[in-house]
Parts: structure tokens; sequence; C-alpha cells
């Protein structure tokens, strides 16, 4: 009895590596193409994935908020299928952003709960429900005079 010796094709380290080269050569001639363009000001792209689950990560950014729709434009009809029939395959998924530069927006610095306000061991009952307590000033805090017996019923009418 004879064993095979042979490697399938989807597990050999060299087609691997010869995919890896090729998806990165693609990916460099991406950004080159975005980049020669004298309306785009910055370009990166990645690809990952298999080929049958094959990723794009597409950033571009534009000198001006005009030249937006143009180099959207080109990065979906000219950059992409050039792309993929360079590859053979299609991308799955097309993760692709466009902005301009100079007009990022810089989000606020998150704001922080104090520490003595955070739950303590929130992981051992992800589901629990948390204990809410109304914020001083907002008029939610519950009626302090009187049992509940004596407090007249809220009017909820939207007369």
């Amino acid at each position: 009895m004879k064993e095979s010796l042979a490697v399938p094709v989807e597990t050999s380290p060299q087609q691997g590596s010869a995919w890896g080269t090729r998806i990165q050569k693609i990916a460099t001639f991406a950004s080159e193409q975005c980049q020669s363009r004298d309306t785009v000001h910055s370009a990166i792209c990645t690809i990952t994935g298999s080929p049958e689950q094959l990723v794009i990560n597409l950033a571009c950014t534009a000198k001006s908020e005009d030249q937006v729709s143009e180099l959207m434009q080109y990065v979906n009809d000219t950059l992409l299928p050039q792309m993929e029939t360079a590859l053979g395959v299609r991308f799955e998924v097309k993760n692709l952003q466009f902005a301009v530069a100079g007009k990022e927006s810089l989000l606020a610095a998150p704001e922080h709960a104090p520490e003595a306000e955070l739950p303590a061991h929130w992981l051992d009952q992800p589901f629990a429900a948390p204990k809410q307590t109304p914020t001083p000033g907002l008029g939610l805090e519950p009626a302090s005079s009187g049992s509940q017996s004596d407090a007249s019923p809220a009017d909820l009418s939207m007369a």
C-alpha cells in the first residue's frame, strides 16, 4: 500500500505566501492609483482574507469637498473592477471611507463616570438589571413627604 505524498492546494504554504504577496501588491497598486490623482490628499488600502471571503479596506482623503463624489465614482466604477479583475475574484466585503482633508471632526473627550459609581463585578451577572437612581435636580425624585398612599397620582393625560 502506497501513501500519497500530495499536498492539497489550499493548504500549501507556498500558495498562502503567494496569495498574501499578491493581495499586498494589489492593495499597494490601489493606494498608488488613488494618490496619483491630483484631487487626492492621501489614500491607504489593505486587503485581507481568502479568495472565498476577500475584504478590502480603502480610505481616501480628498483635498476639497467638491472632489469627494468624483473620487467615489472613480473608486467604485474604475479602481475596484480593475482590482477584482487582477485578483480573479470579487470582494466579499468592501469597507470604503472617503473624507476631506482638514475636515476631520475630532470627538470630544469621552465622559467617564466617577470610579465610585461604576458597578463592581458586573461581569459576574452581566444580564442583571442595573440599579438606577434619578439625577438630583431633574424633578424625577420620589416624593419624600408622606407615604405612597398620601401622594396624589400623577396626571398622565395628554389634554
